[in-house]
């Protein structure tokens, strides 16, 4: 028994130096993070300039990190890409949507929201609504840093959309007609498809649509390869031809058409003209 109490002493006396935090959510900085998104759902940014220190920093979900200028740039790109923002009602009642600020033993205060991002894009005109989960460190009364986590496609498919209406979408892609060349075995092909893929997977980053689609007898394939930029398919032009490809794929495969697509560069067109390439500039819809 004595053993008991000793130990049950102990942990009390161990918790007791434990660092502990307190948790608001009807606080004064809870009520600050309220009022930035009122403030951006009624598409005014004055508050923020005030409340974000100027020393701040922003990181979003791909890890790459912002300044308060670029941070504010930011927010006024979103203005310009949706309409009707809206978010959840916050009740602080841990049922849905909620923002809690931590006090922390060491000084440290984090606010935290929990929320859903409703608008609709001025340029697709598609209606968009998901989670996301923001975190805040304060300085005093000013916001020191903000970690965003959420997807950003939505954003992302918007500013493509946005792009292409204005001419500035910098996307290109390929769109080449392949036949397959007699005596070439169809699964000795698909092993040469899986190499070309895990290439361009390793070596060509800003790469970000390849496939190739067969035809229903298994004689013709369309390719399909989109770019970020002019710069990144010239990349590709000189990996494919100064590479070990080339040559089972021409090997493979005749070429029967090949179609530029997007506003390509003029160093791009000079590029791959000897592929008998017909550009194909971009004048509605949108690039993904």
């Amino acid at each position: 028994m004595k053993k008991t109490i000793l130990l049950f002493s102990l942990i009390i006396f161990s918790s007791c130096n434990q660092s502990v935090s307190r948790i608001e959510v009807s606080d004064e900085k809870s009520k600050i993070i309220q009022k930035i998104f009122d403030e951006v759902a009624a598409e005014r940014i004055d508050y923020l300039e005030d409340v974000f220190s100027s020393e701040m920093k922003m990181v979003n979900s791909k890890n790459e990190e912002f300044n308060k200028n670029q941070f504010i740039i930011g927010i006024k790109d979103m203005l310009d890409l949706f309409d009707d923002i809206s978010f959840d009602n916050v009740n602080a009642d841990a049922d849905g949507s909620e923002i809690e600020t931590n006090y922390y033993s060491n000084g440290n205060v984090w606010s935290s929201i929990w929320n859903n991002f409703s608008a609709t894009g001025k340029y697709t005109g598609q209606k968009v609504n998901f989670p996301f989960h923001i975190s805040y460190k304060w300085k005093g009364d000013k916001i020191i840093e903000e970690y965003q986590f959420f997807d950003l496609m939505a954003f992302e498919n918007e500013a493509n959309a946005r792009a292409s209406q204005n001419g500035t979408n910098e996307k290109v892609g390929f769109v080449i007609e392949l036949s397959i060349n007699k005596g070439s075995n169809f699964e000795e092909v698909k092993t040469l498809l899986k190499q070309l893929t895990e290439f361009m997977r390793t070596n060509e980053q800003e790469a970000y649509d390849y496939g190739y689609y067969i035809s229903e007898d298994r004689k013709r394939i369309t390719l399909v390869e989109k770019y970020l930029n002019s710069q990144a398919a010239i990349l590709h032009a000189d990996n494919f031809e100064g590479g070990s490809n080339m040559k089972p794929f021409m090997d493979s495969f005749t070429i029967e058409s090949f179609v530029l697509i997007g506003n390509s560069s003029k160093a791009l067109q000079d590029r791959i003209k000897a592929y008998g390439v017909k550009p194909r500039k971009l004048i509605g819809g949108w690039t993904n």
